[in-house]
């Protein structure tokens, strides 16, 4: 499982320190803490012999081997030099299996969307083609990952789980002896789902099954990936000299940080601790350093922190599942946005999260006024190029341009940002609030200023809805200019009916039909030619 602490980490705080510290499952604690006890018990039995078995002779002879081993014992073994490197690589594989786990999201939506038509049969194509993704994923996943071939130990239990068919199986089993490319026949079955939609004109052109494809082939070339991470691990000899230093440094120190207790040694240390401390928390800190790596090194099994695989069978099922039906559904009904010729858009925030300061991203030097104390600024060529002109040219290659408009504004800028109080406005309307005189602004008509082109309206301009571009509203001078009330377009209005450039054999204000956009129609007269010229299955699309 995936241990989530993003949300103690919101803030950084020592509360955050603490309550990642306070965690147990995948934590350094459950990875160190049995071997620490264990290594603890080990050093304090050597020290009670130490102190109080072994005669005067033994103890010189045991404090001298304790010298001679604690004497370059860092530089003998480079924990931090070696766990740095070998954790490095760890983490850097880890994060390529990660991304390489694949999501069928992009590809459900190119199915949903790209795939037109709204009977059974096409809902059927899409639906399928979304649980032949997600069984090759389920067939490469339960040969890689322990908690997917626990979850599906046989075929049948794909069966059974409802990725697969009886009669897809047998012809997976009868007609794929290969086990290499049992994992793509799913893949394969797609893409001749695919073609055939295209062939009956359930798909519009062959750009949009090309991006259909693409996103199979990413989604696909993820989950090989995933089986060559499997195939080829790092090299054996790598871990095992890694694993081997920590623990060979450690079982050292069981010896060499023995305290020295007798005076008469001169090897004798002045604070006798009977506990090491200090090596406890190397213990800690290169052990659990150490687990880092064996916990990543393969991320399909079942430890603590291992990935979710089969979480992500799961999701892009219920997803893609649900994402193709929503080719079935309507688009929700258009209309203008709250934000509709407002000259300043203001986002709205909750009381509590509006009192957090913005920071703008904008450039640090972008409020500077390099020209301040100047009236012009003189544009020249660069010198380089200044020597190799005659005077004339020189003369003819100079602008003055003058700073006194730029000066203005940007001290009217200036004036405006020091005379805001961000916070005076704030308290204000939070004090309200609390006094309940708060009203929704939704109710309270005319406070809220909006472009809404007044000398247009009154010359006898209409507004028409989708007449300009994105932004920008297009209006109509109906009946040479007479005022009347605005005519939004599929209306009937009491004038003289005028050409509607936007909708052509339309006239303003005329209902408009509305437009069927299920490109997929049923039989027509002639039918799409095949590429070997045969006549086609007899469907198409409808042109508009």
């Amino acid at each position: 499982m995936t241990i989530s602490y993003s949300l103690d980490v919101s803030k950084s705080s020592w509360g955050g320190f603490f309550r990642i510290l306070s965690r147990w499952r995948g934590s350094v604690w459950k990875a160190v803490l049995m071997q620490l006890s264990i290594w603890t018990t080990i050093y304090m039995l050597i020290s009670l012999c130490y102190r109080r078995i072994l005669n005067t002779r033994s103890q010189e002879t045991f404090e001298h081997l304790v010298h001679y081993l604690n004497t370059g014992l860092d530089s003998t073994i480079p924990l931090t030099f070696m766990l740095g490197f070998f954790v490095t690589q760890v983490v850097s594989r880890w994060q390529s299996i990660l991304n390489a786990l694949g999501w069928i999201d992009n590809s459900a939506m190119n199915f949903a969307n790209y795939i037109r038509g709204s009977d059974t049969e096409t809902r059927i194509t899409r639906r399928t083609l979304v649980r032949y993704m997600v069984l090759c994923q389920a067939l490469v996943l339960r040969d890689i990952s322990v908690q997917v071939r626990k979850r599906f130990p046989t075929l049948d239990t794909l069966v059974a789980a409802g990725l697969i068919s009886k009669p897809e199986l047998e012809q997976l089993e009868k007609e794929v002896h290969d086990p290499y490319s049992r994992y793509w026949t799913p893949i394969h079955w797609c893409y001749a789902l695919l073609y055939e939609a295209r062939l009956h004109g359930k798909i519009a052109s062959d750009f949009l099954l090309d991006s259909i494809i693409n996103d199979i082939q990413h989604f696909r070339h993820g989950l090989a990936t995933l089986m060559k991470y499997d195939w080829v691990p790092i090299p054996l000899l790598y871990p095992q000299i890694v694993f081997l230093a920590v623990r060979l440094y450690f079982l050292i120190c069981l010896i060499s940080r023995q305290f020295i207790f007798r005076k008469e040694s001169k090897h004798h240390h002045e604070i006798d601790l009977f506990v090491p401390i200090g090596t406890m928390i190397q213990f800690i800190v290169y052990v659990g350093w150490m687990k880092v790596a064996e916990a990543l090194l393969n991320p399909m099994g079942e430890d603590d922190d291992d990935l979710e695989c089969n979480y992500v069978i799961d999701k892009n099922l219920i997803t893609g599942l649900s994402l193709v039906d929503l080719a079935t559904k309507r688009t929700p009904e258009q209309s203008r946005d709250v934000f509709w010729d407002n000259d300043h858009i203001a986002p709205l925030y909750s009381m509590e999260s509006a009192k957090r300061t913005v920071h703008p991203l904008i450039g640090s030097a972008s409020k500077i006024n390099m020209v301040k104390s100047k009236k012009t600024i003189t544009m020249t060529p660069h010198k380089s190029k200044l020597s190799k002109m005659d005077e004339r040219t020189r003369l003819a290659h100079i602008r003055l341009v003058d700073t006194m408009q730029h000066n203005i504004k940007h001290a009217e800028q200036s004036k405006v940002d020091n005379a805001n109080n961000e916070n005076k406005a704030l308290n204000e309307l939070r004090k309200r609030h609390k006094n309940g005189k708060i009203r929704d602004g939704r109710h309270m008509d005319g406070l809220v200023s909006t472009r809404s082109a007044p000398d247009l309206e009154r010359d006898g301009y209409h507004h028409r809805d989708g007449g300009g571009g994105e932004h920008s509203p297009s209006y109509h001078r109906p009946n040479g200019g007479n005022r009347t009330s605005p005519s939004p377009r599929g209306r009937r209005d009491g004038g003289t009916r005028q050409p509607d450039p936007l909708s052509p054999g339309h006239y303003v204000g005329e209902e408009i039909p509305q437009r069927d956009f299920q490109p997929y129609m049923g039989h027509i007269q002639r039918g799409m030619d095949d590429m070997n010229g045969s006549r086609g299955t007899g469907t198409g699309l409808r042109r508009f």
